[in-house]
């Protein structure tokens, strides 16, 4: 009796173990498919600035609250390098952002406070309809830089990038106190 319990002690803990373990890289390769499916979309010109193209990415993600409170977020970004014809059209004689890489658009589905983008957050009051940014902003506002981008993707004058970011709360796996925020997993896809 004396071993089958000391037996039962390490046992049950390491099957308890392996079994969080498994469920949570289930749920990582869920969020990773969704987050790949809906970057692909968003790469090809799926606009999810629509309800109904929103309606698709939650349908995709039912097993995470993909709300406005829910414990999710995909952030949708078009990253684009200024170049001079750019500040021209705009009518700037400064360009502050030239040859830099800098938000075009940004679109977030979910909850935007349970995570931040990598390369920066565009402040609200230069995103317009369909969550896009105009020419003139993007080509003088310093705000407006991508931080960091150039360090995982270096795109010459005129070139842009997709870029979809996910983030995935999973505080009912975290009694095991996995590294990050709240038992979550961050995710993206740039094409």
């Amino acid at each position: 009796m004396v071993e089958l319990g000391l037996a039962l002690s390490v046992v049950f803990p390491l099957l308890f173990g392996v079994g969080a373990v498994g469920i949570r890289l289930g749920r990582t390769l869920q969020a990773t498919q969704l987050t790949r499916d809906v970057a692909h979309m968003y790469a090809w010109g799926t606009d999810f600035s629509l309800a109904g193209t929103q309606a698709i990415a939650r349908t995709l993600s039912q097993d995470f609250k993909l709300t406005g409170t829910g414990e999710s977020v995909l952030l949708f970004s078009t990253v684009y390098v200024v170049q001079q014809t750019d500040c021209n059209a705009a009518g700037l004689k400064t360009c502050p952002n030239l040859n830099l890489p800098v938000f075009r658009q940004r679109v977030v589905i979910g909850n935007p406070a349970v995570h931040t983008s990598q390369f920066g957050t565009p402040p609200a009051a230069y995103i317009g309809s369909g969550g896009n940014i105009a020419a003139a902003n993007y080509c003088q506002q310093t705000s407006l830089i991508a931080a960091g981008l150039n360090t995982v993707l270096a795109l010459g004058a005129g070139q842009s990038s997709t870029i979809v970011e996910g983030y995935f709360a999973m505080p009912d796996l975290n009694f095991l106190n996995f590294p990050g925020r709240g038992g979550g997993y961050y995710v993206r896809f740039l094409f």
